[in-house]
């Protein structure tokens, strides 16, 4: 990420959801819960915890999470980021999900942004904690996030996922010529 370009503060520029300090009363199958073990390497992997779609409307009550939307672990790791691909899901402990205000940041660019070494290195600036490290909220919503115009940040997050698409799409390649191979 560039320097040259204007600094805001995230907080200025992007909203948040924070479901830190609830936890939900889970069920073996329902709305997928997006917990901090789940968001690894830029994608959501497959939930393995849930809860009962009677329980989304009360749990969800400070706010729903859309498609685009990052997701952010807080703690335990702190700063796996991904984007919501699907908008019926509910949100854990340890995660902050993070929507960039239309017009001024794009939510593929803040992913890229944090998971970039600078992006990760503003994060770690400001964690706290000894055995496990994490971030507060109202630290997180300091940190200052290079803001180029919204078209070039569309276009930076547009080249960067079609890297991440075809590792991903080689990744499963292999994982199917491994299986052949068995």
């Amino acid at each position: 990420m560039s320097t040259h370009w204007p600094e805001r503060k995230l907080s200025d520029i992007a909203t948040m959801i924070d479901y830190r300090g609830k936890t939900p009363q889970k069920s073996a199958s329902g709305i997928p819960l997006i917990t901090a073990k789940i968001v690894k390497n830029g994608v959501i992997l497959p939930a393995n915890e849930f809860i009962s779609a009677e329980n989304y409307i009360s749990w969800m009550t400070r706010g729903y999470p859309q498609v685009g939307d990052v997701v952010m672990t807080t703690e335990a790791p702190l700063g796996e980021v991904a984007q919501i691909r699907n908008s019926h899901v509910a949100l854990a402990q340890r995660i902050i999900t993070i929507r960039g205000k239309d017009g001024f940041l794009d939510n593929g660019y803040l992913k890229y942004f944090f998971r970039s070494a600078e992006g990760l290195g503003r994060l770690r600036a400001r964690e706290s904690g000894t055995t496990v490290t994490g971030i507060k909220a109202a630290e997180l919503r300091e940190i200052l996030i290079p803001l180029p115009q919204i078209d070039t940040q569309r276009k930076i997050a547009k080249v960067l996922a079609s890297f991440d698409n075809k590792i991903l799409k080689n990744t499963h390649i292999n994982q199917n010529l491994e299986k052949r191979a068995a």
